[in-house]
């Protein structure tokens, strides 16, 4: 194998190059510019020509030079990606986050990163519920479903359990003594299928109510948006909607909360099961999980 040229000197004759005088670029190393001169030296006792020469207007590259420079620029640079990526590959944890968890990831995460400084959490925020780790690139994801689903390590984070919410102002104005006042109230509606509201209804025997009116969003979170905004009445999951119950932006009218037999879960696949940052997130989420008190 032939003998590579000292990489040292490859970064000091970069420098150099750059500054075009061995002192600015000893100032930029933090070495002297003996030593800066001693590395060019060595660098052309190697190539067995010069690198640079001198003229009145200061240091400039010999052709050999001109000629070598860019392609340890290029080398320098794939190197230092490279190196970021490879590094970035071990401490920054790409999650698949669907929008509707968001706000109650964020504080979760930001604690994290707190207690872990030398790791970072990239969030990707999806209106999918499900992710494919053979097709997309991410470490982890937060999904929603009866299972996890096979081929993948899974942490159980909370079950769905669904109840309406609206504003209190909108319960003052058209007070919610039964179900069946529903119908007086837009109901705002999280999936196409309305399945959420028809599932509700249904357990609270409601008469009347007609579970396919009002407006439908793309997820959860943009029903309760509009719920807070005073639009109507949504279906909202009660641990998604703790934040804004405890605020007072929302309240629960009804006592009746539906168990939908879904939950969701922090998943990540058997390929990056053993890379230290997966273990630590999951960890730390699962302990978190159990130091939860319940959603009253």
């Amino acid at each position: 194998m032939r003998r590579l040229p000292p990489l040292n000197a490859l970064q000091v004759f970069e420098t150099v190059a750059r500054y075009g005088s061995f002192t600015r670029a000893a100032d930029h190393l933090c070495l002297t510019q003996g030593a800066v001169s001693r590395q060019i030296l060595a660098l052309e006792e190697y190539y067995r020509f010069p690198l640079f020469r001198r003229s009145p207007k200061g240091l400039l590259l010999t052709a050999e030079g001109e000629h070598l420079l860019p392609i340890v620029r290029e080398s320098f640079t794939r190197i230092e990606e490279t190196s970021d990526h490879l590094t970035r590959q071990r401490t920054e944890l790409a999650l698949k986050v669907p929008t509707c968890v968001m706000r109650w990831m964020i504080p979760h995460i930001m604690r994290f990163q707190t207690e872990h400084c030398d790791f970072q959490v990239q969030i990707t925020t999806t209106w999918h519920h499900e992710v494919d780790f053979q097709a997309e690139p991410f470490d982890a994801a937060i999904i929603y479903g009866s299972s996890p689903g096979p081929g993948v390590h899974a942490v159980p984070l909370f079950d769905e359990h669904l109840t309406p919410v609206c504003t209190p102002e909108l319960l003052q104005k058209h007070p919610l003594a039964s179900p069946d006042d529903l119908a007086q109230h837009t109901l705002l509606h999280p999936t196409r299928d309305h399945a959420d509201w028809k599932l509700w209804l249904g357990r609270a025997g409601a008469t009347g109510v007609d579970a396919n009116a009002g407006p439908t969003f793309q997820s959860l979170d943009l029903a309760t948006s509009a719920a807070t905004q005073g639009f109507g009445v949504a279906i909202g999951d009660r641990t998604l909607v703790a934040e804004d119950v405890a605020a007072n932006r929302l309240v629960m009218p009804f006592d009746l909360v539906v168990d939908t037999g879904s939950r969701y879960y922090f998943v990540y696949p058997d390929c990056v099961a053993q890379q230290l940052k997966v273990t630590l997130f999951s960890k730390w989420i699962a302990a978190c999980q159990r130091d939860q008190p319940a959603v009253s």
